[in-house]
């Protein structure tokens, strides 16, 4: 298989973009430039950046300034317990400045804005210390909203007292739950309850007015700034910058997480597989870090700290322990304890099965992510392992398979192109346009397999993901299904440094502003369309626990719009006619199965019950996260097969995995998915069709 490489030219104008536009000469002075200088060089090469690189770079005018006073302020406050609605007012004659602000390197908002921020974060700290030194009150018929978006800003400062009151008041409520659910009525454990948040709040107001607080919050606003022109387009901080290479100069180990910055949190974007966490089957993409145990054990809130901070603190020695607070998509909380471990490398690549149903072998190949080493011509390549299982499956004589993408991110798009190809041949697979042009990824070599296909997706299947589900359904060469839509993430960011060159030998060293993970590049199916916020529509829609989170692409702030170009020179392999009947054929598969519609139901009303607010009297809280948890099993009850109906699943040829522990635990997940089953039941109705 001769590898190809689409982004040798795009690696290269990425790094004439990095010389040309914000690596800038040092003037010949040895002294250390002032904070207030560096921020206007920072905040001017970011806009650089923006303006230059961005593949829609967005007008920065009033229209913009008023969304970034307006977003970065609830930001810096999204539980709206720190500032008062005059704070807005007192800040409104920075809201159509902002732009100019930018355009100049001038950070006067954003020091207003922090100066009142820290104002009103040592009143919030007191004020949470004074109503935690007393127990509560659970006899008060009350409850709290606890979705900032749902609420608005206290008027007075009574009204925030009463804020301060029923956060601390179900903080406690929430720890009292964690620590013993059927003591919920003892004064000990409301006690024990009450010093741990006061300690913890107290940790995290600390962090917020420490010393690096106007770095981080300055950090803030770049990023508030940049997720404005589009959502996939962030700042990374100098200080981020050295932690990312001292975890990398020194071995850390982890439990296999990528986290993810949205609106002041950290969540969990994706789980790894091949690490602790995705082992443990406890820890799910959405869930949010609400705290971390510190090298003494105790839990530390993590409010207010970046992705790369709470990243540091997972990772550690092998073989020691490290607990975290979560709070679910569905609004439950658990904590969850693993041992810090090295990545299976081997669990992390391409894999495949077989799955034996009525009389019929399927291949199932599955893929987590479209991984390359870009640092190692001879390293981890997805397409050459996916390719190494697809022949183990036409080695088995295979009457179909099965292309599993569900929770893929994306990855490379080298690697996506040379897969695509294996099912389609030579040819076009996507379209990919940056700032001032617009290529064509092929390839040249014949199909590797040209029997029945289908690709499973769900609404978190994304970027690189949605390029193989597009290319598969605009040539009409299998079936897309999963749910209703893929993630809608039609970008690819290059990461470029940002700074000063010194002179080694004049001893004025790099000055570095950061650096920027920056979108350039947006791709396009072959029939000119954009996967960017629409996604890939499934053929068949089979719901799944996804479907009300809103947690795809369009439900973002500032998320590019949908779009289209001229198409490529493409040619389908199947006429209409016969896509149709595919189609429709796997429908009456499917048929009307009560367990989706029961999921789906579920799911919605899951949904709904997360958005409630939450009473603050003990019993009626734990009754309510039950109701949350009972919604949670169910669904995922229904989403396995019964004992009787468990698909037969066999390890694929030349399977030395087959022995392996943990392949034999996947194979065992495998056989108890119903979405699986039904992906088998759909592609054995469809064989005969040509």
């Amino acid at each position: 298989m001769t590898k190809t490489n689409y982004f040798t030219r795009t690696r290269y104008f990425t790094g004439a973009a990095i010389a040309c536009a914000v690596l800038l000469p040092l003037l010949a002075k040895a002294q250390e430039p002032s904070a207030g200088e560096i921020q206007k060089a920072t905040i001017l090469a970011v806009v650089k950046n923006l303006k230059e690189n961005h593949v829609h770079p967005k007008p920065i005018d009033d229209n913009f300034s008023k969304t970034i006073w307006k977003k970065f302020l609830e930001g810096l406050d999204p539980n709206k317990d720190v500032f008062l609605k005059s704070d807005f007012e007192d800040l409104k004659q920075y809201q159509l400045t902002v732009d100019e602000a930018l355009n100049e390197g001038n950070a006067v908002f954003f020091n207003a804005a922090f100066e009142r921020y820290q104002q009103r974060l040592h009143a919030a700290a007191e004020g949470y210390q004074k109503v935690l030194s007393t127990p509560f009150d659970f006899t008060l018929k009350e409850s709290v909203q606890l979705y900032g978006k749902l609420r608005d800003y206290a008027s007075t400062e009574t009204e925030l007292q009463n804020v301060w009151r029923q956060r601390a008041k179900y903080l406690v409520l929430r720890k009292m739950m964690e620590l013993d659910k059927t003591k919920m009525n003892s004064p000990e454990l409301e006690k024990q309850a009450r010093t741990k948040i006061e300690r913890w709040l107290s940790n995290s107001f600390k962090n917020l007015t420490g010393p690096t607080a106007q770095s981080e919050r300055f950090s803030q606003f770049l990023s508030t700034v940049t997720l404005q022109v589009e959502p996939h387009t962030q700042y990374i901080a100098p200080v981020q910058l050295k932690m990312i290479d001292a975890s990398m100069a020194k071995r850390f180990y982890g439990i296999g997480l990528e986290l993810q910055e949205k609106e002041g949190d950290v969540f969990v974007k994706t789980v790894r597989p091949g690490g602790m966490a995705m082992r443990s089957g406890k820890i799910e993409a959405n869930d949010r870090i609400v705290s971390i145990s510190n090298t003494a054990g105790e839990m530390v809130d993590v409010v207010g700290m970046s992705g790369v901070e709470v990243g540091g603190m997972i990772r550690g020695d092998k073989d020691t322990r490290v607990s975290l607070g979560l709070m679910t998509a569905n609004g439950t909380l658990k904590t969850v304890s693993l041992m810090r471990a090295e990545i299976n490398e081997e669990e992390t690549k391409a894999k495949s099965a077989i799955i034996e149903k009525n009389g019929k072998k399927i291949g199932y190949l599955f893929l987590r992510e479209f991984y390359v080493d870009v640092n190692n011509p001879k390293g981890a390549h997805a397409a050459i392992d996916f390719r190494a299982e697809l022949l183990k499956l036409k080695e088995a004589k295979v009457a179909g398979v099965v292309v599993d993408l569900r929770d893929n991110p994306g990855g490379s798009l080298d690697e996506v192109v040379d897969i695509a190809g294996f099912f389609l041949g030579a040819g076009p697979k996507v379209l990919v346009k940056e700032v001032n042009a617009l290529f064509t990824p092929t390839t040249t070599e014949p199909a590797l397999y040209t029997g029945p296909l289908v690709v499973m997706m769900n609404e978190h299947s994304a970027s690189a993901s949605e390029i193989f589900a597009a290319a598969i359904q605009d040539h009409k060469r299998g079936l897309i299904i999963g749910a209703p839509a893929s993630f809608g993430k039609g970008t690819a960011q290059p990461t470029l440094p940002m700074g000063k060159m010194g002179d080694r030998k004049k001893g004025i060293p790099n000055i570095s502003y950061g650096s920027l993970r920056i979108s350039q590049f947006q791709f396009y199916r072959v029939t000119g369309a954009s996967t960017q916020s629409k996604g890939v529509l499934s053929d068949i829609v089979l719901p799944g626990k996804l479907a009300y989170l809103e947690s795809r692409e369009k439900y973002r702030d500032a998320a590019l719009a949908w779009d289209s170009i001229s198409p490529a020179a493409y040619q389908p392999v199947r006429a209409v006619a016969s896509w149709n009947k595919m189609k429709n054929l796997g429908r009456a598969a499917v048929g009307q199965i009560n367990i989706f519609k029961n999921i789906d139901e579920k799911s919605k009303l899951l949904a709904e019950e997360q958005l409630k607010s939450v009473s603050l009297n003990p019993a009626e809280f734990v009754k309510q996260q039950q109701v949350l948890l009972n919604y949670t099993k169910q669904i995922d009850a229904a989403s396995q097969l019964p004992a009787n109906r468990r698909l037969k699943v066999l390890a694929t040829p030349n399977g030395g995995t087959a022995v392996k522990d943990w392949y034999a635990k996947w194979t065992k997940e495998l056989s108890t998915d119903i979405y699986i089953d039904k992906s088998i039941d759909i592609i054995n109705s469809v064989m005969t069709v040509k």
